[in-house]
């Protein structure tokens, strides 16, 4: 079964490469390098392998990441696609919330909102997050995602719900 379906991918690979444009070649790379980073235990989700998400804490309640935009991340009109914006902004406070939990706790999303207020365009993407409130069972977080000209294209709010850390992914 694995063999039959390396081959298939094998057939769609070379297909693929054949009939490569330019930007098809760069979204391929994009993709390989992703599932690569995600291989090698640099990334933790295929997503922000492909997205080259970057992130580190800023402060006590806040924190901070970016990705880089290629044409994988776009819709038709050459802006960045909701669902991305939207990805990474529940990344982002999921992330956030994670770094404030002991080790034995983990978080869900619960809810999330998010109001697009421009088109986001450029090379990358930053988002910016902070603990508003966090209880026994709900952390809410609120989120800012700029441009790289730090123009704000999008503003979020979530609701994130604590729970005990499964054994296969606690450290």
């Amino acid at each position: 079964m694995c063999e039959d379906k390396k081959k298939e991918i094998e057939r769609l690979l070379a297909d693929s490469l054949a009939n490569a444009a330019p930007e098809d070649l760069n979204v391929l790379e994009n993709l390989l390098h992703g599932i690569k980073l995600k291989q090698n235990k640099q990334s933790r989700t295929y997503l922000n392998g492909v997205l080259n998400y970057q992130g580190q804490l800023t402060g006590e309640k806040t924190y901070e990441a970016e990705i880089t935009l290629t044409p994988f991340a776009l819709n038709p009109l050459n802006i960045v696609h909701g669902g991305i914006t939207a990805a990474f902004c529940d990344t982002v406070m999921g992330t956030l919330v994670n770094k404030i939990l002991p080790d034995n706790q983990t978080c869900v999303t619960s809810e999330l909102k998010l109001n697009y207020l421009k088109p986001a365009k450029g090379s990358k993407l930053i988002c910016k997050s902070e603990l508003v409130h966090r209880g026994n069972n709900i952390c809410f977080v609120t989120a800012q995602v700029l441009t790289e000209d730090h123009e704000i294209a999008a503003y979020a709010a979530g609701s994130f719900f604590i729970i005990p850390k499964p054994k296969h992914i606690q450290k």
